[in-house]
């Protein structure tokens, strides 16, 4: 058998199957890397697309305060030039402060029942045991660098405090609350740019578990996502007024479920939740209504609440929120896929 395929006319056919395949081969690579790096190129180009005729943040009208000294000493390096703050207002688990001096602006965040912090400088006590918990936790998402992530710039070592970068737009919270009512071109662009975020910190093992519009911040027209629950709930735990909980509306079905939860974990789909609060997002943008993780029992729920969407955008949602993780698409497939629907509906092209 061997000696016959080894005659030349059997070689011949051989070695020619051998390089046509090879040539069809090099030929479709060179043109996927053609057109992966014109899709790469606008894909930059969106995600530095700002979102348009949002409403104006205006915080600087408002009665600053001296910062006492004892806080600029907790983070010197970024706060020792800082002399004045006004609080912004205190959520869920925390509260934020804006702080400036000249064309530096910050936000400090701490949970709530430290405001004595910021506002006289009396300085909490907090087990060192725990506070290296915390420190090794912002560590980690300080490291973040993506255009869409709210940079942490620093935190106490001591203090459970935050110190972020100004979001300059507020949360889309505060836009949508405010008036500002999206076109479908920004609420696929944020869309893009929010999977991008996820695509990158799920690929360097982190989840964000809390996807909701406050804790989507606007910065010179971009979308970024800040708050990261890990964290947060740790901040959290350091002040019995201050509590850290998954909202209502925009949970994952495996935040309610311990048994789906596990085996979400079991299969390594864990990350997944932040896809459905991402799909449940846009959701939310689109027609003002969520579907909590406790209601998404089967698929026809999340399909009856796309009802009424272009089926082609109601498509990818329900890929989002598929109720089982592990049947949900990743981050990097929701990017594909929200992007095309940019392209399609935006009239964009990337010729």
């Amino acid at each position: 058998m061997i000696y016959e395929i080894l005659q030349p006319k059997y070689l011949v056919i051989i070695l020619g199957g051998i390089v046509g395949g090879l040539i069809a081969y090099l030929s479709q690579k060179r043109k996927y890397t053609l057109s992966t790096t014109k899709t790469l190129e606008f894909l930059d180009n969106v995600y530095s697309r700002v979102l348009r005729n949002l409403k104006k943040f205006n915080v600087y009208n408002r009665n600053f305060r001296q910062l006492p000294i004892t806080v600029k000493n907790i983070v010197p390096q970024i706060l020792a030039s800082l002399n004045n703050y006004v609080k912004l207002g205190c959520g869920g688990w925390g509260c934020a402060y804006m702080c400036k001096s000249g064309d530096r602006t910050v936000v400090l965040k701490i949970p709530k029942g430290f405001e004595a912090l910021i506002e006289k400088g009396e300085v909490p006590t907090v087990p060192q045991r725990f506070m290296n918990i915390i420190v090794e936790k912002a560590s980690i998402i300080s490291s973040l660098n993506h255009p869409h992530v709210l940079k942490l710039l620093d935190f106490g070592k001591k203090v459970p405090l935050l110190v972020y970068e100004f979001a300059d737009g507020g949360s889309l919270w505060w836009q949508l609350s405010h008036g500002w009512s999206p076109s479908l071109e920004d609420v696929l662009l944020i869309g893009v740019q929010l999977a991008d975020a996820l695509r990158y910190i799920h690929s360097r093992g982190l989840v964000h578990g809390d996807i909701k519009p406050s804790n989507v911040f606007i910065v010179d027209g971009v979308v970024k996502l800040g708050d990261f629950s890990g964290l947060v709930k740790l901040i959290s735990e350091t002040s019995s007024l201050s509590k850290m909980t998954y909202t209502p509306g925009f949970r994952a079905p495996e935040q309610v479920y311990s048994d789906l939860r596990r085996e979400a974990r079991r299969r390594g789909f864990e990350n997944r939740i932040d896809v459905y609060q991402l799909g449940n997002l846009l959701l939310f943008m689109l027609t003002g209504r969520t579907v909590d993780g406790e209601d998404a029992v089967d698929e026809n729920v999340i399909r009856g609440a796309v009802k009424g969407l272009d089926k082609p955008i109601a498509d990818v949602i329900v890929k989002l929120m598929k109720p089982k993780p592990w049947e949900r698409i990743s981050s990097e497939e929701a990017v594909k896929e929200l992007y095309r629907l940019y392209i399609k509906y935006s009239g964009k092209s990337e010729s």
